[in-house]
């Protein structure tokens, strides 16, 4: 060890993990040969005990003239902590909107969903780690990871065999703090503006405040407004509740698959699977209903009320004999459209017909010398194959409507004020025009025959 003590320096770097030889100034003699095991031995009495680079023994053993000097002997082995765990999210919690050619100016943001049984999250074990080791053989503990804190909140699921989360409803994903969640409600605490924009949704909205004119509201739930509700679109696969009313501009609409309960309607559409409770006045309106509707403390004036089991109003029309009609069974839109196809259908056969007698007096004559009459068949040829495909789609669309929201038989009109003249009341095919003044009646049809009685009740 003396001798190599006198050729050469030994350094360590602090953290014990680098350990490198230099040559004395002051030895300027030629070195004689060292063999690898010496250079062991000087490590080892250096207490270099790991990580010795068996290329650096090598080149000090054979080649020492050839040495650039300092020269790295031995490396220690960096610790390797452990790495957190982590969530990876499945589930879009994001709420951009993607702004392609149908994109809406309104549409200003999506309400992040999932749906029952849909996985929102898988988690990720954190890693143990690697140990580390210095040049003197020293163990470097290695950190291991931390568990990534992530719980199932409110309607969210944790399933250990897949260490993943499961949504157990449908409505609107969410993080807070540690917690992932779903909320079945979203909530709008004002009325509906560009902040918001256009609302699509798998659970129920509430807003509070009123939808204005040209913005659109889709719910898969309910949709509770505290408000009034402009020329907009309401859509819900459940109910729809309006605290105040539809001033619909002709164009203002609300759909639900359930019922709808609302203040009033006027000139707007209103659309229910179930029933209508109007605690007002339905005014210049089309409204369409396959169970009920109740207007029990207000009018019915113009437009058109579809009901596919009863209605019951306070009055019915007013003093100036404006025309409303009350139909049973029977949704006049789907009607009136089936009706119009019905006339594009027969209008679009007699042309066939006329096709048909023109095609057959062309063909017995000789074509074959009249240019004329050649291109005057094709023409007709061609005018067939256009108004047969016409004929076709317009078949194939009365195929798939269906006016029928009810049975006639079984419904009824119940006023408890006064149905004016001017007011048409149809039971499926049968209709009956109100000439005087009725006040406290009930109409059902009987034997095809819409027979109005006194209400006793």
């Amino acid at each position: 060890m003396g001798q190599l003590d006198d050729i050469f320096q030994v350094t360590i770097s602090k953290d014990k993990m680098v350990a490198q030889l230099d040559t004395k100034e002051q030895i300027e003699r030629e070195i004689s040969s060292i063999s690898d095991e010496e250079i062991r031995q000087f490590l080892r009495d250096h207490r270099i005990l790991y990580g010795v680079m068996e290329e650096s023994i090598s080149q000090l053993s054979s080649n020492l003239s050839e040495i650039t000097f300092p020269i790295t002997v031995a490396k220690g082995k960096q610790v390797k902590h452990g790495k957190d765990g982590v969530l990876q999210y499945i589930s879009d919690f994001t709420t951009d909107i993607v702004r392609d050619c149908n994109w809406n100016f309104r549409d200003v943001m999506r309400i992040p969903t999932v749906r029952k049984g849909e996985k929102i999250a898988e988690l990720y074990d954190p890693s143990e780690g690697e140990y580390g080791y210095t040049i003197d053989g020293t163990k470097i503990a290695a950190r291991p990871g931390r568990p990534a804190v992530v719980k199932a909140g409110k309607n969210v699921v944790y399933r250990e065999e897949d260490q993943s989360f499961y949504a157990a409803s449908e409505g609107q994903l969410s993080k807070v703090d540690k917690w992932i969640q779903i909320q079945p409600v979203f909530e709008v605490e004002e009325t509906l503006s560009m902040k918001n924009g256009n609302l699509d949704f798998v659970g129920t909205i509430i807003i509070h405040g009123d939808v204005p004119t040209g913005y659109t509201v889709k719910a898969k739930g309910d949709v509770k407004i505290f408000g009034m509700v402009e020329a907009a679109t309401v859509i819900a696969g459940g109910s729809v509740y309006v605290s105040e009313g539809l001033a619909g501009q002709a164009k203002g609409t609300i759909k639900a698959d359930e019922s709808i309960k609302i203040g009033y309607i006027n000139q707007g559409i209103a659309v229910a699977g179930q029933d209508l409770y109007v605690e007002n006045s339905i005014l210049h309106s089309n409204c369409t209903v396959k169970g009920h509707v109740f207007c029990q403390k207000g009018n019915i004036i113009g437009g058109a009320l579809s009901a596919g089991k009863s209605i019951e109003a306070k009055d019915i029309g007013n003093r100036l004999s404006t025309e409303t009609e009350i139909i049973f069974g029977v949704d006049k839109s789907i009607e009136t459209k089936e009706r119009q196809l019905q006339e594009k259908k027969k209008e679009l056969e007699d042309t066939l017909s006329k096709l048909r007698i023109l095609g057959e007096k062309i063909k017995q004559r000789d074509i074959e010398q009249n240019p004329k009459l050649r291109i005057t068949l094709l023409r007709q040829k061609n005018s067939w194959n256009k108004t047969n495909e016409q004929l076709e789609e317009v078949t194939l669309q009365l195929d798939k409507l269906n006016s029928s929201i009810g049975s006639e038989h079984y419904a009824e009109l119940i006023v408890r004020n006064y149905i004016f003249s001017n007011v048409i009341v149809a039971f499926g095919k049968y209709r009956r025009i109100i000439k005087d003044n009725q006040h406290f009646v009930k109409m059902h049809l009987v034997d095809n025959e819409i027979v109005i009685y006194p209400l006793f009740e």
